[in-house]
């Protein structure tokens, strides 16, 4: 069985932390590495985990606890106090993995070692595919992964559970049998104990053939990240804790690099908290294809994605539009709430933006201004009347976000007199003054 051992996974020097229960599985790989110890040079510590599920789970501590005192390594146990009203596989699993982080981080491991076999792997593969699951997950079981920052490494992905019995056998390993891996109750015993042997009736070397499988998706989803790690990298915004997503060049994609770019996206923006449905990916494609220039979707209560004209923001929490409205009462800068500014100035040299020149004969005639955003019913004179100025933004299509960002600035009879990039007014006089807006203009409506 040691020759199936993945043994480039460790390397020389390695400060491992073994993930030991004291099943057959991980008590074989506790040996299996303990044997090459020397040889490499490790640094090993154990861990285990009580899930106290089980009235004698308390002898797989003393299993664990007695084998690293009789080969002299390092052991540290925790015990599950507490569950939740979500899965307790789910849920035990996560306490699980964070004990194993802190372990590592507090010890100075540099790898977290898990006994996940052939037979694992296999189980994974088919439930995942029975319930469904994503391009990423029918992958199945990894050699080589991470939990916050920590790499996780299974050298015996390419052992089966007979190759780990006939070892442990042949070495006369002790190990503690779990009762609850006899029951029906839980979803993997079922298919361990009635679905995989009937695929082993079918062709003896399915383990071989599921592991090719894993192999191939493995392949491919390497492409099909890289692919949408480009798209991201090379199209993607990420600005003021949203992403912003072309609309056109996203809808170029191949339908799958669509996935894997939401799934990227969705993650870097929600920090790994969020985990999409293939229906809720289906529903933000959509989204990008629907012709309607405005639509909104909230996929979590820390997810939302809308839609505007040609660009699509994928954000943490819904934006709450809030009125902003000040005085000008003379020269100087005035900060939005957008973070931008309204330059007041006689002399623009030193400024860029949008410019608005002002001419003049009295100050008096000038002096207040109101800079606010927009309101229900504004208008702008025409030449032929009046106008809304929100069929003014829907004609140059000014994403719906920035309308209520853009600053409108009135005289002192409380006209609109200027709104950067789309309207000013006609002035006269012997003097001048300049109005900047220093702020950001999309893509979107740049050719208007």
């Amino acid at each position: 069985m040691i020759d199936k051992f993945n043994m480039s996974l460790i390397e020389e020097n390695d400060s491992l932390l073994l993930a030991i229960s004291g099943g057959i599985d991980s008590m074989v790989m506790f040996y299996c590495i303990n044997e090459i110890k020397t040889e490499l040079n490790l640094k090993i510590a154990v861990a285990h985990f009580d899930h106290q599920k089980r009235k004698e789970s308390f002898l797989d501590r003393q299993l664990v606890e007695e084998t690293c005192e009789k080969l002299s390594i390092k052991c540290f146990t925790e015990k599950l106090y507490t569950d939740s009203n979500e899965n307790f596989h789910n849920f035990a699993r996560k306490e699980r993995y964070n004990f194993f982080v802190k372990l590592a981080n507090s010890i100075g491991a540099k790898k977290i070692v898990l006994a996940h076999n052939l037979n694992d792997n296999a189980e994974t593969v088919i439930m995942r595919l029975t319930r469904g699951s994503s391009f990423e997950g029918y992958r199945g079981i990894l050699e080589k992964s991470k939990y916050k920052n920590i790499p996780i490494i299974r050298p015996l992905l390419n052992v089966s559970r007979s190759d780990i019995e006939i070892y442990q056998k042949s070495n006369n390993i002790k190990y503690n049998e779990d009762s609850s891996n006899q029951e029906d109750h839980y979803t993997r015993n079922r298919y361990r104990h009635h679905v995989l042997p009937l695929l082993g009736q079918e062709n003896p070397k399915y383990l071989e053939k599921i592991k090719q499988f894993s192999e191939y998706q493995e392949l491919a989803y390497k492409l099909i990240e890289k692919l949408a790690n480009q798209f991201i990298k090379e199209v993607v915004i990420e600005s003021d804790n949203e992403h912003i997503v072309d609309v056109f060049r996203f809808n170029e994609l191949d339908e799958i690099i669509k996935i894997e770019t939401i799934k990227s996206i969705v993650n870097i923006q929600s920090n790994n908290t969020i985990e999409l449905n293939y229906t809720n990916i289906k529903d933000i494609i959509d989204l990008f294809v629907n012709k309607k220039p405005h639509l909104e979707l909230s996929i979590d209560s820390n997810l939302y994605i809308s839609k505007s004209y040609n660009k699509v923001f994928i954000r943490n929490q819904k934006v709450i539009q809030s009125h902003f409205e000040f005085t000008a009462d003379d020269f100087g800068e005035y900060p939005l709430p957008s973070g931008h500014l309204v330059i007041i100035t006689k002399n623009p040299d030193n400024y860029y933006g949008n410019m608005f020149k002002l001419c003049y004969n009295n100050l008096d005639f000038i002096f207040p201004l109101t800079i606010r955003n927009r309101r229900n019913g504004d208008r702008i004179k025409t030449i032929s009347g009046t106008k809304k100025i929100k069929d003014v933004f829907i004609n140059i299509k000014v994403p719906l976000k920035q309308r209520n960002e853009i600053p409108i600035v009135l005289n002192k009879n409380q006209e609109i007199i200027w709104i950067p990039y789309t309207h000013k007014t006609k002035s006269a006089g012997k003097e001048t003054l300049y109005l900047i807006y220093q702020g950001e203009k999309q893509n979107a409506w740049k050719r208007h």
